[in-house]
């Protein structure tokens, strides 16, 4: 190709490193993982990629190192793609935990803004979160989450749970742009705020969101075990009022069960994880319609696009392509739904070595989200696996612009 990819910035180069440190030998490593010798050394090479998330996941235990630290993140690619915004939030983040927990004496950093005006504001990041906007959400954020920590302080009777609603809401947007961007800490400090605005609110369904989105932290940091503890306790707080749901709770009852079962899937428990998949699905089939109740975009679809991505983590590419090719996206209304799904057909297509398949479905989500296709830990695996192997049809499908666009020639 005449390009090569740094191996002083792969995951292989961070693995002998953290190996070295520990003056474990390869051969000791590899039996700790449960693989050979000759595994081992092509990982370090970065001859072999590191496609499963229980493996990646040992890893980290065994070397004591974080899997955000393990896979790279976050990628700072380049200003404008919402990196700078991180100083601004990480200090608005830590001020909302502390107006939460009550300091008397904190000082308003930002004025005073209606209940209408964040209203508005927080309807705005959202929607901009959902259509994959990366770069535009983390600009607005630092500012919304200071106006939302005044409000926190200035707030009083019903307004005071009108914006600890706002507050929820507010997180889980910060959650899910600061796991892509590879900001874990953040993101985990992001829903224990959402947690703490739910117990002030005493809604059992918005300390379901909360929990649910925890769990979206620690499986992006590969805590499978955590994942499943919460998700699976949240499910058994809502088994009372799951006697006579409402939509919202039938939402919420379905999007745990679909944490539950991709948690089992990077488990190797297969059983499992089709049957928490299969509760997810009746759930589904009784709302009968796509929703977005609490940002979860859950329904039949969602349920379609999890059994792709359930399938790929139990090294099941072909399942994941035979759901794949039932899937219609029409009703779907969330960008970053659509392109996350995009990325795992074209996991699924690297583990069967389809490389030009895997570039073209990359390529789809690139077109529809390129910020959060270039910041995407998978999209970046993929790309140097993809890279390694070389085979001309994927680099005529245009590998070389997913090169050069993540700086990895």
């Amino acid at each position: 190709m005449g390009t090569s990819i740094s191996t002083a910035t792969s995951v292989g180069a961070r693995i002998q490193r953290a190996r070295r440190s520990k003056k474990m030998s390869q051969a000791a490593l590899a039996g700790l993982v449960e693989r050979s010798e000759s595994w081992m050394r092509g990982v370090e090479a970065g001859r072999i990629n590191l496609d499963k998330h229980s493996v990646i996941d040992r890893l980290s235990a065994v070397l004591e190192v974080e899997v955000s630290w393990l896979l790279g993140q976050p990628f700072d690619m380049s200003q404008g793609t919402g990196h700078d915004a991180v100083p601004a939030l990480r200090t608005a983040l830590r001020r909302t935990s502390l107006s939460l927990s009550g300091h008397r004496g904190l000082r308003s950093a930002a004025p005073q803004s209606s209940l209408t005006d964040l209203r508005a504001d927080v309807d705005r990041i959202t929607r901009r979160r959902q259509a994959a906007n990366l770069l535009e959400v983390m600009r607005q954020l630092p500012d919304l989450t200071e106006s939302l920590n005044t409000a926190i302080l200035m707030a009083s009777g019903i307004e005071r749970d009108v914006v600890s609603g706002l507050v929820v809401e507010t997180s889980h947007v910060a959650r899910t742009i600061l796991n892509q961007l590879g900001y874990h800490d953040l993101a985990w400090t992001a829903v224990e705020n959402s947690a703490a605005a739910a117990a002030r609110l005493g809604a059992p369904l918005m300390v379901a969101w909360s929990a649910w989105d925890r769990c979206g932290v620690l499986l992006h940091t590969e805590s499978v075990g955590e994942a499943f503890t919460v998700a699976e306790t949240a499910l058994t707080e809502l088994e009372e009022i799951m006697k006579e749901p409402t939509p919202q709770v039938l939402s919420l009852w379905g999007a745990l069960n679909l944490r539950c079962a991709v948690a089992s899937a990077r488990r190797n428990d297969a059983v499992s994880a089709w049957a928490f998949l299969a509760e997810a699905e009746l759930a589904a089939d009784r709302l009968g319609a796509d929703r977005n109740d609490f940002q979860t975009v859950f329904g039949p679809t969602n349920c379609d696009i999890h059994a792709v991505e359930i399938a790929v983590a139990l090294d099941r590419p072909d399942i994941a392509l035979k759901r794949h090719a039932s899937i219609n996206l029409a009703g779907l209304q969330s960008k970053e739904r659509h392109t996350r799904h995009h990325i795992e057909v074209a996991h699924a297509y690297c583990r069967l070595k389809h490389d030009a398949a895997a570039v073209d479905q990359l390529k789809h989500a690139a077109s529809l989200a390129p910020e959060y296709v270039y910041n995407h830990h998978t999209v970046r695996d993929l790309i140097i696996e993809l890279h390694g192997r070389a085979q001309p049809s994927a680099i005529d499908a245009g590998l070389g612009v997913f090169e050069r666009a993540m700086r990895l020639q």
